[in-house]
This record gives C-alpha cells, structure tokens and sequence, in this order.
C-alpha cells in the first residue's frame, strides 16, 4: 500500500512537471557510464565490460559486453522497476549490435530480460543479425496479457515466458525488480554484443512496414529478394518534409531513394545477406529495420528470411558450454544435466573437505542450499530439485577457498 501511495504521487508529481523522463542509460558518462548497471549476483556476473564510441544511430558512447564461461548477466536492479505500473502503453527500448557470434554461424536474435525475483520474460526481436550486419534498434511494449493465450508482440518482436501464464507474465510486467540483458546467445564462451540506449520511449517507429519476399532460380543460379514497403509515409507539405528511405541490401550495393511500393535485387553469388532500411526525415535517422537471409545456392533451395520468435535456447546453450569448458576444475561434475527432480554433486577431491552449495535462479536468488564434509576420491552430493522450476540455474560449489560455479538444467 506505501509503494502504490508512493507511485500515485510519484506520477502525480511527473505530471505536474510535464512528464519527467523515463528511464533511459545511455552510457555516455565519463565517470560510471555503467550507472546502475552491474553483473548479476552469479560470481562476477561471467562477463566482461567495456565502454567504445561511437554507435551511428545516435553517435555516442556504447555498452561492449564479452561472453564468459558460463552462465553471463548484465542487470540493473535500480532504474527499470514497476515499469508496467508506471510506463504502461510505452515500449522499452534497445540498440543492438553483434561483434563476434563465437563462431557459430546463425543469426543472433536480440534480446533483453525481465523479472519480479520470481519469474523471467523476455522480449525477442524477430530480426535476425549477424556479426557486422550494423545496429538495429528494438522496442518492447509494456503491456499486460490481460488473459491472453499468448504475451504481447508488436512489429518489433514478442515477448516470450517459459510456462507462460497471464497471471504470471502480467506480475512480472507489473512488479518488475531487474532488468538484464547477456551474450550468452550461442554455446561459445567468447561472443561480444553491444548495447546502447536502453530506455523507456514512445513507441512510435517507422511509419511503414516493410515485408521481404525471396525466390530462386536453377537457371542462372541466383537469387531475387523483393523488399516491399507497406503504409508508406513519403509525401510532404511544406515545412513538413515526408520520409525518404535508403535500402541497403547486404552485398555492398544500396537503393536511394526509395520511392516505389516494391523493389527487386538480385544475388548471383550464395551467401548470408542482411537488408536493411533506414528512414529519415532530411538528415535525421528515424528508425532502421533489417533483414537476415540465406542464399544456399548450390542446393538449389529457395531462399527464405531468418525469423524465429522463441527465447534463445538457454538450455542447449549451457549444455554445450558446460561440455566445452576445458578451463572449469574437474573437481565436480553435475548428473543428470539436465536435471528433474535430482541432481548428483560428484566430487573428485584430494582430500577431505567441506563442501558447501548454493543454487541460484535468474535473478541470483538463492534457491537450495546444503552443506557436507566428504571423503577423497570420488563421492556423491544428492540434491532434491523437486520444487525448483524448470529453467537455467547456478551452482556454486564452495570448498578450500575456491569456488567453482556450473550451470544446471532443470527439464519438467
């Protein structure tokens, strides 16, 4: 009751002051550009932060976030809480740029994450990117499901809850604590994204849709992307010029301006292409939107976009980490992993010595907890995961002064 009563006047007050700014970090200080932002309670957050200059949408300093082995957080537990008490019918919004996929080779769908402490949402951009495709801003809607089968989307992308229910997505929507974005997209410890811009704004973008068809041809051996604009805004009045749009189709080549309903490319050479469309008023960038696609050439198949509107595998993706992490001590190891309703610290020590584990959520909650003194050579540490949800955790095993941390699976 204290808190509402706090809000209440606290929009009272943001009224009378013709709105004072929403949340927005920027990260171009000099001094802490981080602001509120720091690694999540897992040890030292697994990533590793830098600040470079300049992102081209805006010209300013940007977040660089290097992936670490393991489970990778980013998160601000002070600017972006209540947003859908407080910001309901904005967007929150992101500028995303990847640097290095780790090698993996598929495109990278851009992401950020909410949560209540309890229970993660995600919002997924349904535009694919690939190392050095360029930036693209991505704005999430704060909305609530109100009963909905499905979590709110827009033209940007979906928000997405694993054993999604209203109730619960709406209570995180409502009630959120954290914000947190990460690298972890693909099961390699070494991918570096960027961030930049990361605010509550109206959610007004570009004032046309655009839709992208592809074909193929076994003639000639290439292929034909026809990119269409829908709800075009290019007429003007005077003193209020209309929008011009430049398209630039991912092999060196671009279309300015762009002034017709539809227009044809074609690819002679098989490959990964990113089309992109930037949006300006005289010389200002109002938004820019692309497209990620596959020209498979020799196979002859056509080509189709790159769209996914699911979470990032996070399951698949610390699976494989925890197989490739050469560096992690083989002291421990976790069976099964996944896991169900238990799980098997296996030790491997030396010595005698007392073990002590904690299991900690998303949000770097503690969940599980348990102490044991045991034996040299190989011995058993049983934990009961029966009342953890499914999801990806940490464990932290503590013994000797040292602590190792390993992600486990729970799979209901």
């Amino acid at each position: 009751m204290i808190r509402k009563h706090f809000l209440a006047f606290s929009m009272l007050l943001g009224s009378l002051l013709l709105h004072a700014q929403a949340p927005c970090n920027d990260f171009n200080a000099t001094t802490n550009p981080a602001g509120n932002w720091a690694p999540n309670q897992y040890p030292n957050g697994n990533v590793y932060v830098s600040f470079s200059t300049s992102n081209p949408i805006d010209g300013t300093q940007y977040l660089k976030i290097t992936d670490g082995s393991g489970s990778s957080w980013y998160s601000n537990e002070t600017d972006f809480k209540y947003i859908g008490e407080v910001y309901q019918g904005r967007c929150l919004s992101f500028d995303f740029y990847l640097e290095n996929d780790g090698g993996y080779g598929s495109p990278v769908y851009p992401t950020i994450y909410l949560s209540d402490g309890t229970n993660t949402i995600g919002f997924v951009s349904n535009v694919g990117v690939t190392p050095g495709s360029g930036w693209i801003t991505v704005k999430a809607p704060i909305q609530l499901a109100n009963g909905s089968s499905t979590p709110p989307s827009n033209s940007y992308g979906s928000w997405q809850m694993t054993g999604y229910s209203p109730a619960a997505f709406d209570n995180v929507m409502m009630n959120s604590t954290h914000l947190s974005i990460t690298p972890d997209y693909f099961p390699s410890p070494s991918e570096v994204v960027y961030y930049d811009n990361i605010c509550i704004t109206d959610c007004n973008g570009c004032s046309a849709d655009f839709k992208l068809t592809t074909s193929f041809s076994t003639v000639n051996n290439s292929a034909t992307a026809n990119l269409s604009i829908i709800n075009p805004s290019m007429s003007s009045t005077p003193g209020n010029p209309g929008s011009s749009y430049r398209i630039d189709w991912g092999d060196g080549t671009s279309t300015f301006p762009y002034i017709v309903p539809s227009v044809f490319h074609t690819y002679s050479n098989p490959g990964s292409y990113t089309i992109c469309v930037t949006e300006m008023k005289e010389k200002e960038v109002i938004c820019r939107k692309c497209f990620t696609f596959c020209f498979t050439g020799s196979e002859g198949k056509e080509m189709t976009p790159n769209f996914r509107t699911t979470l990032p595998d996070l399951k698949s993706i610390a699976k494989a980490e925890l197989e490739n992490m050469n560096e992690q001590p083989k002291e421990y190891s976790l069976i099964p992993n996944p896991a169900k309703n238990y799980v098997d610290i296996q030790t491997h020590l030396s010595k005698k010595e007392t073990v002590s584990i904690r299991v900690l959520d998303f949000s770097g909650k503690v969940v599980l907890e348990k102490s044991e003194t045991v034996e040299n050579g190989r011995q058993n540490i049983k934990l009961n995961t029966e009342k953890l949800i499914s999801g990806t955790y940490m464990v932290e095993i503590t013994s000797n002064g040292k602590i190792n941390s390993q992600k486990l699976l729970i799979s209901k």
